[in-house]
């Protein structure tokens, strides 16, 4: 069924700005832009008819890294750009929950541990390195005490025999990104945004002053509709799928396997938690407990990590072992040859921001709004 007369002149026709990708970061920058120029017709495009990609496929850390992550940062990208990153993600963060609200967000303000498992190449960090990294971090943090060796009773419901140390950080949370994307969404639709989700963009043609987006429709028989819409101004925000619009793009899609077991009604553990540099994370979601990542263990079939993730969370916390999960799901992280995430403009009135890293919900509100600054600076 190809697109109608009403479909085609109210929704993408006439437009001032079009944003590929309704998830946090696509969204935030279409409400940035309409705060900054409210009679512009904006229209978010996403393919996904249900949810946000990334955005809503998380595990809902509110985290700027566990302790060992930084280390490896400021080892690879040296002390200055860790550290500008790191302000990112703290800035994101205050600014995600300021503009939202912790209640829209379901922001659970519970602290993390970062466990140091034995039998893994990671180290528990001795006192000089506590030391060095917290008067690294109080830079970002504001906190002289960013983080700590966690103590006994902050380790209720682990094994400690299967642990080396912990550390404790108060600063970090957990939010519920379903409900973060609803409340954007709903703050977009009152701006007077258009939300056209289930569609897909095809192809881009820049040009000089008018930019051309084709925007794809999968008809009920199998077939598809296609409509070519012009705008002065785009913004890809599709993270980890750039490369189909931006193929010289420095961005690659990394799966990233998501468990969550059934109730487990008793549950003492109500943290989160990193583990070997960040590529492990597990936490409480209302009484089940959730564990992903595991891209660094080199398990190609889902089915091997999928039991490699059963097992590191059945060893470290005996109360789930025999209790079965009852969701599985696979996200797209957007990674690339650095831990950076790419804002930049392509083409006077074409700006992209994308590569996340597993870092956009801490980023991605502050990101949105950057592109839509870089564009209208032009």
């Amino acid at each position: 069924m190809a697109f109608s007369y009403w479909e085609s002149t109210e929704w993408l026709e006439g437009l001032d700005l079009i944003v590929i990708g309704g998830g946090i970061v696509g969204v935030s920058a279409a409400l940035h832009a309409k705060s900054k120029r409210p009679n512009w017709k904006i229209a978010v495009i996403e393919r996904d008819s249900f949810g946000g990609g990334g955005s809503t496929k998380n595990a809902g850390f509110a985290c700027f890294g566990s302790m060992t992550e930084l280390m490896h940062d400021r080892a690879t990208l040296g002390d200055t750009e860790a550290l500008t990153l790191l302000k990112k993600r703290i800035d994101g963060l205050k600014l995600l929950r300021k503009t939202l609200g912790d209640k829209a967000i379901g922001y659970q303000e519970c602290g993390s541990l970062e466990l140091i498992r034995k039998g893994t190449n990671y180290e528990m960090p001795d006192q000089v390195a506590f030391a060095e990294m917290n008067e690294w971090a109080e830079q970002a943090t504001s906190s002289a005490s960013t983080f700590h060796v966690a103590k006994a009773n902050e380790l209720n419901g682990i094994d400690g025999a299967r642990i080396d140390g912990a550390v404790s950080s108060p600063l970090e949370g957990a939010i519920n990104t379903g409900k973060m994307i609803l409340t954007l969404r709903s703050m977009a639709q009152k701006k007077g945004i258009r939300l056209l989700l289930g569609l897909n963009v095809k192809d881009w043609e820049r040009g000089d002053g008018m930019h051309r987006v084709q925007v794809q429709r999968l008809s009920a028989d199998g077939g598809e509709d296609n409509l070519w819409a012009e705008t002065p101004r785009v913004i890809i925000a599709t993270n980890a799928f750039a490369k189909e619009l931006m193929p010289s793009c420095d961005v690659q899609p990394q799966p990233n396997v998501v468990l969550v077991t059934a109730p487990i009604p008793a549950l003492k553990f109500n943290r989160t938690v990193h583990m070997d540099a960040g590529y492990l994370y597990a936490r409480n979601v209302q009484n089940r407990m959730l564990i992903g990542g595991g891209r660094h263990l080199g398990l190609e079939r889902e089915e091997e990590l999928v039991k490699a993730l059963t097992s590191v969370l059945n060893t470290l916390f005996p109360e789930t072992d025999g209790t079965p999960f009852e969701y599985k799901w696979t996200g797209l992280l957007g990674v690339g040859t650095t831990r950076n995430p790419i804002v930049k403009s392509v083409h006077p009135g074409c700006v992209i921001a994308v590569r996340m890293g597993g870092m956009g919900v801490a980023i991605g509100m502050q990101l949105g709004q950057e592109c839509i600054n870089l564009l209208l600076a032009e």
